[in-house]
């Protein structure tokens, strides 16, 4: 005979409570407040009777597998920190991750796997890291006529209807800017904008915010705005500096739109015998590699918050779980968070 199954009664028993509180201290269940001092009884009397929650179980009485389908590119460095924010608030509602990524698929793509994986209620529903200019209608009306629960981050920033969280790239922009000319702009030189680039990044959603954030701040102070169209990776930065102090006098400040170059850039500035910092006052308006701890001197930039866009779009997958009354497909904003370092 094998040793009787702990149930949430025996629990509840031990604590001195209802079943629904164990329920509640379990699941976070709406509308069912459970104090920290009750809470840590219940607990207690989980881990004194080892109890397990019968997922399986749960799953055919409540219809959830209490798990998310989390899609993207292993291999990318967003993605690895989009994971860490769902992760953390997947963990306080009592839910798990499922990696699912485009591998090798024809097309790099994979996204009826999902589609599958809902209909099997193996998952809940669905967070997709896409670039920036993804807006893929057919997938959006996909998702649509099965009914799961989906957000993109990133994409469909400029169609309506589809949950997305996104970063506000224009705003991000301002914000470097700002830092870049803090002691007021009368007298100083207008800041050049150094976008680097490949292929056809250039055309998409967030460069282009970038690019109209940056105009508009240099035309609302008087100033003529410069854009330097830099390859990436094409060793073009000597003779971009080059450019910059042929002009004579100081160097006007670079704000640079991805940390990613920055090290090149930190290259060429040595080998012309230019000080970061203090020769040349540089900033990154996406800081993609965690350039402001890799770089010496240290990079100022803002950084687009991937962490907190991860726990925003479990957020908003719950929220369309509870199917609140009313509730529309929208978009979440978040802003850019400055990180000061010694560059500028």
């Amino acid at each position: 005979m094998g040793k009787k199954r702990v149930t949430s009664f025996d629990v509840a028993k031990l604590a001195g409570v209802s079943r629904s509180v164990v329920s509640a201290v379990i699941n976070g269940t709406p509308g069912i407040g459970v104090g920290a001092e009750t809470r840590e009884i219940v607990l207690a009397a989980i881990r004194e009777l080892n109890y397990h929650v019968d997922a399986q179980a749960r799953s055919m009485k409540t219809g959830r597998s209490m798990s998310l389908a989390a899609y993207g590119d292993t291999r990318h460095p967003l993605f690895t920190r989009l994971l860490e924010g769902m992760q953390r608030e997947c963990e306080a509602n009592g839910y798990h991750i499922l990696l699912c990524s485009p591998g090798h698929r024809a097309g790099g793509e994979g996204r009826a796997e999902l589609l599958n994986l809902y209909h099997q209620k193996k998952i809940d529903g669905i967070v997709t890291l896409d670039n920036t200019s993804y807006a893929d209608g057919d997938w959006a009306a996909q998702v649509s006529a099965a009914g799961v629960p989906y957000v993109s981050v990133e994409g469909y920033a400029e169609t309506e209807g589809v949950y997305s969280v996104l970063a506000d790239y224009y705003g991000s922009v301002e914000t470097a800017l700002n830092y870049l000319l803090r002691g007021g702009a009368d007298g100083q030189q207008a800041p050049r904008y150094a976008e680097v680039y490949h292929g056809a990044s250039r055309d998409n959603w967030a460069e282009r915010n970038r690019r109209g954030a940056y105009r508009g701040w240099c035309e609302a102070r008087g100033m003529q705005p410069v854009i330097l169209a830099v390859e990436e990776q094409r060793g073009e930065w000597p003779e971009v500096l080059e450019r910059l102090a042929a002009a004579g006098g100081a160097l006007p400040p670079l704000l640079v739109n991805w940390s990613s170059d920055v090290p090149a850039l930190y290259r060429a500035a040595h080998k012309l015998g230019l000080r970061i910092g203090e020769d040349l006052r540089v900033m990154a308006a996406d800081n993609t590699i965690q350039g402001h701890r890799l770089s010496l001197p240290s990079l100022s930039c803002v950084e687009i918050p991937y962490v907190r866009m991860g726990e925003e779009a479990v957020r908003c997958i719950r929220q369309q779980l509870e199917r609140r009354e009313g509730q529309q497909p929208h978009k979440i904003w978040l802003p850019a968070v400055l990180r000061a370092g010694e560059s500028a």
